[in-house]
């Protein structure tokens, strides 16, 4: 009988090991939600036209500016991608990494966008103030990027 007591008393130490330990639930959310990181753009051949490269950066421009969508807009960036901000390194991956925490949650309001040559414009205000990102786009990809005292192109109308 006293083995009968004994033996739950026992054993129960090992019934906490058995259960799943807790996860935060904070912690589960962010792994939830942190975006999907897909692959570098290829460049394309033959290279798209000019009315072509537009297009796609008004899809790049829909997706990063109107939807925040980071998965899709870096789909239009290159591996090589050259950042002229001095506090960004150069490279598909430190882009991906500086922006994808932060980017889902920015306020964003779109002012106006442009496009001419291989060149491409965005002009938007966010929690980083009022911003003009100049891009160069190279056989359908975003091959370089400025955004330190960009000026928006006056004379051109917006998209």
């Amino acid at each position: 009988m006293r083995l009968s007591l004994l033996l739950p008393a026992l054993l129960a130490p090992l019934g906490a090991l058995a259960a799943p330990a807790p996860i935060e639930h904070s912690a589960l959310v962010e792994r939830q939600q942190r975006p999907t990181k897909p692959k570098p753009c290829q460049p394309m051949v033959p290279a798209p036209t000019e009315e072509e490269t537009k297009a796609r950066h008004e899809k790049f421009a829909h997706a990063f500016l109107v939807t925040k969508n980071i998965t899709e807009a870096f789909t239009y960036i290159n591996q090589g991608y050259i950042n002229h901000n001095p506090a960004a390194q150069n490279g598909f991956d430190s882009a991906w990494n500086i922006l994808s925490p932060i980017w889902g949650n920015q306020q964003i309001t779109v002012l106006r966008t442009t496009f001419k040559g291989n060149q491409g414009w965005l002009n938007y205000r966010s929690g980083f103030g009022t911003v003009v990102d100049r891009y160069r786009w190279e056989a359908g990809c975003i091959a370089e990027h400025w955004d330190q005292g960009e000026q928006f192109p006056s004379n051109r109308t917006a998209v």
